[in-house]
């Protein structure tokens, strides 16, 4: 706990404000599609940050920012030209200026995000890691007193609904496993973290968020050495301990009643409307001309869809129908720039923070967009280790060069 102290709390400088903001994020007091406490702190900090003059990303560091915000200027642009067409008619949703500050808000943490590490470098990647652990540690002894929250039968913790909870606990998650690689912690607090951020995804009851569970962990360790006596000896424990939970504690019999509550829920659906239709995706088959240019964001009136006056319930759904083709490429290019020349097991750990958003809409998410800079910081310090490997390779031989030449000499 000490070193969780050590690098949140009690970290220096701009540090202590990031781990702030982190443990705050969580913590929801508005409706959804407010401006919660932590987005209001953050961009206070992001102004006087940049009012310091020490935004700065470095050579290496500024292709995924740029690459996004060509992105951002895009939708800009589409969003407007919606506006000017739909003047003086019914316009459902968000305004479009509303919309376009939502992603560059984004854009300037993941922004914040890099320059921080380019300033403080691995301290920042201690300080990142512990904050989430203790921000999930937060939520789990809070609900204790407050209760689970969200509707009857999924929690929310203090999330407005509990298809936010379960994409934190996942996002959340992905950030311990990437940042770790490259870290010295114990092993106990990455299985611990397992158990936290485990604990979320059931409270939420969402099965995409379960399931990327899963596939998290196996992924951890196979490229960990799934055979290892260490990662056996905590397979069986982990599994152990689940196992008892969910089928022996008053949680896990309150979980397995709220899943059959949610299976039944959920076969209350009439059978001859698709997920495809459910989900909103059905206006990109009905108005497929959109796909070209994009239709833009709000104006949810204007398409044939089963959820009418609603935007669609998907990231990807979202982008393609919305900003076409020149967006669907720009985004794909930003994707790009995120994950290339990375081990495949980071590849993996980022499959599930995009396949979540197949069914769920969670561009607006912003823990979602810091996960997402993990992946260029961990190639960074790879990069750097690499460098150092090298440069006492090189001190090496011409060291085990000068030692040959001197025997030679004294041979002479």
């Amino acid at each position: 706990m000490l070193a969780i102290f050590k690098h949140t709390l009690g970290a220096t400088g701009w540090l202590r404000a990031w781990a702030i903001y982190l443990m705050a994020f969580p913590f929801y007091f508005f409706p959804a599609g407010s401006a919660q406490p932590s987005d209001i702190y953050i961009a206070i900090l992001i102004g006087l940050y940049i009012l310091g003059q020490k935004f700065n990303l470095g050579t290496m560091l500024k292709e995924p920012f740029t690459r996004f915000l060509r992105f951002c200027i895009y939708l800009s642009i589409v969003n407007f030209g919606v506006f000017i067409v739909l003047l003086g008619q019914a316009n459902k949703g968000l305004a479009w200026y509303i919309i376009c500050a939502f992603y560059f808000y984004n854009l300037f943490v993941m922004g914040f995000a890099l320059s921080l590490y380019k300033q403080y470098g691995k301290a920042f990647l201690y300080t990142t890691m512990y904050s989430c652990i203790m921000a999930a540690i937060l939520q789990i002894v809070l609900s204790q007193v407050f209760g689970t929250g969200g509707e009857e039968v999924r929690g929310s913790l203090f999330f407005t609904n509990p298809n936010q909870l379960g994409y934190y606990s996942l996002c959340g998650l992905a950030i311990v496993l990437v940042l770790e690689t490259m870290l010295k912690i114990p092993k106990l607090w990455v299985y611990s973290s397992f158990f936290l951020f485990s604990y979320l995804a059931l409270v939420s009851i969402s099965k995409a968020a379960m399931g990327a569970m899963i596939i998290l962990f196996g992924v951890y360790l196979l490229a960990n050495g799934i055979l290892s006596m260490r990662n056996i000896f905590a397979l069986l424990v982990v599994g152990g301990l689940g196992f008892y939970g969910l089928t022996k504690t008053e949680f896990g019999q309150t979980f397995q009643r709220n899943l059959e509550v949610r299976e039944l829920n959920e076969a209350d659906r009439p059978e001859e409307i698709t997920e495809w239709q459910y989900r909103g995706y059905d206006r990109i088959t009905n108005h497929p001309e959109y796909l070209v240019f994009g239709a833009g964001e709000g104006g949810y009136n204007r398409f044939d869809t089963y959820i009418d006056n609603h935007e669609i319930h998907s990231s990807f759904g979202t982008i393609a129908f919305s900003y076409g083709i020149p967006g669907t490429a720009l985004f794909i290019m930003f994707i790009f720039s995120l994950l290339k020349k990375l081990p495949w097991y980071y590849l993996i750990y980022s499959l599930p923070l995009f396949a979540y958003g197949v069914t769920h809409m969670g561009l607006r998410f912003t823990i979602f967009w810091v996960a997402l800079m993990m992946f260029p910081i961990i190639r960074m310090e790879r990069m750097k280790v690499d460098f150092y490997k090298q440069v006492i390779a090189r001190r090496k031989r011409a060291k085990d060069s000068e030692i040959n030449r001197s025997k030679s000499r004294v041979a002479v």
